[in-house]
């Protein structure tokens, strides 16, 4: 594996791990498969950025989605892209792009994903190195975001945006404990 980032279990046999320079790889029953599960074509890998995190639906058995997150360069811009697909088996389809243009930069791109305790999606975002936009509450850097599984807005978020909390540096974790 080359710079291994995300790690998810889809059974407990097979899990997939994110690759920075946009690979996502598949290990099933403790071997690596040789082909990747996909490549992310536009992925930049210039600093810390790349292929980041991974998350799988909560009802992951029933309909397969597969959520990542991965950096990338538009305008001479970097940003930060959202998507989801089905990933059954070697294969993926139906990509579908959640969230795009989260600001990002060579470091504090940080972004994770995972789904709470309220099966609503968690994404952690770096402040592009642009510190004053962690505290701009119009700009989707240096937050933590809540989503629907179709990146749509929940009604009950605190703001009325994806945002449900700001002034984050560089988030790159995100977890529960047992209590939910």
């Amino acid at each position: 594996l080359e710079v291994p980032w995300g790690i998810i279990f889809t059974s407990p046999s097979r899990m997939l791990v994110s690759e920075r320079a946009g690979r996502i790889r598949v290990i099933e029953n403790g071997t690596l498969l040789e082909k990747p599960l996909h490549t992310f074509s536009e992925v930049s890998t210039g600093g810390e950025e790349g292929l980041m995190s991974l998350a799988i639906h909560p009802q992951y058995q029933s309909n397969k989605f597969v959520y990542a997150s991965y950096a990338y360069q538009n305008e001479g811009r970097m940003w930060v892209k959202i998507v989801r697909f089905t990933g059954e088996g070697t294969t993926i389809s139906g990509m579908t792009t959640i969230l795009d243009r989260i600001p990002a930069a060579q470091y504090h791109a940080g972004s994770e994903l995972a789904f709470g305790p309220d099966g609503k999606l968690y994404v952690t975002t770096g402040d592009a190195t642009e510190r004053e936009l962690a505290q701009n509450k119009d700009s989707l850097a240096g937050k933590i975001l809540r989503l629907n599984d179709d990146g749509s807005i929940p009604s009950d978020n605190p703001f009325g945006t994806a945002l449900w909390g700001y002034g984050h540096r560089n988030p790159q974790g995100i977890s529960w404990n047992s209590e939910g």
